[in-house]
């Protein structure tokens, strides 16, 4: 039997990392008060060094790999404190890895156990064995057939599901969240892993401290960590210290169980979701059930994750099922994250969107991208395609919410169909396109989650599903607002500044 065990960090490390964390703020706090000062008063070395700082810095990020909106907002900001704000972009460019011949060993299984490869792909679709490939190259994740869909367009309805599949374990339960939260939903979970933990089945849970922080007590962790054969491990936790990697976040949504069925989805494992508790009006989420050979590569990421939270090396031919599932539909499931030098989330919305030649339907809850993604988004619509993009109509975040709408000029003269979630917070994350193709996950159309956070995601090529989740985009919009070009144009003069200067700093979003 597993020890059970919360995986955290010791508190004597936590203190030392705080004492280093004051000082190192300290003598950024000096170096820029010494730097203005002595600007003014004649002493010109530390605005010198500031300024050759300021134009090194400035040239590694205009070399790298990020986004050009992104590379101004760095470049701006050092500009205005070179010592602080270049601090600042080392520790975002910071994170941790999974050791190269663990990662290798990992990458091996998932592509001897994918039955569709795009080198031996045979089908007329070029799309699809272009995507494929895409995600193979950037991520090392393969396309699956043997793999039964099914989608959720609400989470209560997920979370049922869920948790009927849980009581039927035989052998393992993995669960990785963005959020836990107290709550019914959570007491319902708990009751469910001690019955199981009592039986000997294996569980293991990651989440994300920030995410959690505020929702989880000490109490409902005592009572995880209390159940038997159960391990809990948090991700990247802040306590006395300052986390250079604190930036990256875990926002996967996980859940897997004895290697056959995996759920991906927008929901965490709190109240909300399931519209046990009201925030923000009606909670509209989706998700998608794998069952069959593409849970194959979300084990693959639990492993991954498990061991960057807590140095623990997981077999996954142990946790791998042998399915007998039948389908001739393909998905691919994949990552994204800090970890590679590859923007997966990202190249995959592009690819979608660039693909589209009837619709492009875009579901999310919040829509910060940079100018190259809102081109083709732009360009898709003038050239005739059906571009309709849901945000919600209540916002979790109201500055967010500024952001989101700064960025409508261009799509609403373009022609993009806007439709705000009036019944409440519009949460799905989901791009369809013409009926063949369409992404659900974790990824939000905002920079944290294209380029900084942990995500994680499906691919459907194909699958009837796809016409299930058109069905529930219609009737979401349906149901909201359109909002105009002439909603757009009458703003008050204060909201159309805001606009204007919100776009410069939404990369830091």
């Amino acid at each position: 039997m597993l020890q059970n065990e919360r995986i955290t960090t010791p508190i004597w490390k936590k203190i030392i990392y705080f004492i280093l964390a004051v000082i190192v703020l300290s003598i950024q706090i000096f170096i820029y008060y010494i730097t203005i000062v002595g600007s003014f008063s004649g002493s010109h070395a530390l605005y010198i060094i500031g300024v050759i700082l300021f134009v090194i810095a400035a040239t590694f990020i205009i070399n790298g790999d990020s986004s050009v909106s992104y590379k101004l907002t760095w470049i701006i900001l050092i500009g205005i404190m070179p010592y602080f704000f270049i601090f600042l972009y080392i520790s975002n460019s910071t994170a941790k890895r999974l050791p190269k011949r663990k990662r290798k060993k990992l990458e091996k299984v998932i592509k001897e156990r994918g039955t569709i490869k795009y080198l031996n792909y045979e089908d007329d679709d070029v799309f699809t064995k272009k995507i494929s490939k895409l995600i193979y190259e950037d991520s090392f994740y393969v396309m699956y057939k043997n793999t039964n869909v099914t989608f959720f367009n609400d989470a209560l309805k997920k979370h049922q599901d869920m948790i009927n599949r849980m009581r039927q374990a035989k052998k393992y339960i993995f669960l990785e969240y963005f959020i836990l939260s107290d709550g019914i939903l959570l007491e319902e979970l708990l009751d469910v892993l001690e019955e199981l933990g009592n039986k000997g089945i294996e569980i293991k849970i990651i989440y994300d401290d920030i995410g959690s922080k505020r929702a989880l007590s000490a109490k409902t962790i005592n009572r995880f960590v209390n159940i038997p054969n159960l391990k809990i491990a948090v991700y990247e936790p802040l306590g006395l210290n300052i986390n250079p990697a604190f930036n990256y976040r875990d926002h996967r949504k996980i859940c897997i169980i004895d290697g056959i069925y995996s759920y991906c989805g927008g929901d965490n494992l709190a109240d909300e979701y399931i519209h046990a508790k009201e925030r923000f009006g009606f909670w509209r989420d989706n998700a998608l059930l794998l069952e069959g050979e593409a849970t194959n590569s979300f084990i693959a990421m639990f492993i991954d994750m498990w061991y960057t939270s807590t140095k623990e090396g997981l077999n996954p031919e142990k946790y791998i099922s042998q399915n007998n599932i039948n389908n001739n539909s393909y998905v691919i499931p994949f990552s994204d994250g800090p970890n590679t030098s590859t923007h997966t989330g990202y190249d995959v919305f592009k690819s979608l969107i660039n693909q589209a030649d009837k619709y492009l339907y875009i579901s999310t809850p919040y829509l910060i991208i940079d100018d190259e993604m809102l081109n083709a988004i732009c360009l898709q619509a003038k050239s005739g395609v059906d571009v309709k993009i849901l945000v919600p109509g209540v916002p979790d975040k109201k500055t967010v919410f500024m952001f989101t709408r700064a960025h409508y000029k261009k799509l609403l003269h373009s022609g993009v169909k806007i439709y705000e979630y009036t019944p409440g917070f519009n949460h799905a994350k989901e791009i369809i396109v013409d009926d063949k193709y369409a992404y659900c996950g974790t990824i939000n159309m905002d920079y944290r989650s294209l380029f900084l956070h942990y995500e994680c995601g499906t691919v459907l090529l194909k699958d009837k599903e796809i016409l299930k989740m058109k069905a529930d985009f219609i009737n979401a919009i349906e149901e909201s607002e359109n909002y105009s070009l002439e909603d757009w144009n009458n703003r008050n003069p204060f909201s159309k500044f805001l606009a204007f200067l919100l776009r410069l700093f939404a990369p830091m979003l």
